[in-house]
């Protein structure tokens, strides 16, 4: 498993916390517009897919990994259900916990490959 250059680390740590916000922002904000039937859940398996390839890319530790983002994802769930407009899903929280283990899977790979 080859390091990253510092400055490669600094783009990916950039970019890991601005998608964390950014599903956080996303998660709590008003739903907009028509939507596909179990769209969403695509978008929690991507969502927490690239959080989760983006943080094995910086960290390296994919127990560690999973086990954040899964949380992070019981979290939101959890805040959702405190707001007038979003609710609290299981259904999101697996599709969530799903996608990290596949970021996990194609990081994990690609760091294999380099």
């Amino acid at each position: 498993m080859k390091l990253l250059p510092t400055q490669s680390k600094r783009i990916l740590l950039t970019l890991f916390w601005l998608w964390t916000l950014g599903i956080w922002i996303g998660s709590l904000m008003p739903m907009s517009g028509p939507s596909i039937e179990n769209g969403d859940k695509i978008q929690h398996f991507i969502g927490y897919g690239v959080l989760a390839l983006l943080a094995q890319l910086i960290w390296h530790q994919p127990r560690k990994i999973w086990l954040g983002a899964t949380l992070m994802g019981v979290a939101v769930e959890f805040a959702q259900a405190l707001t007038p407009y979003r609710s609290f899903d299981t259904h999101d929280m697996l599709a969530n916990s799903i996608g990290a283990v596949f970021g996990l899977l194609l990081a994990c790979a690609w760091l294999k490959r380099q």
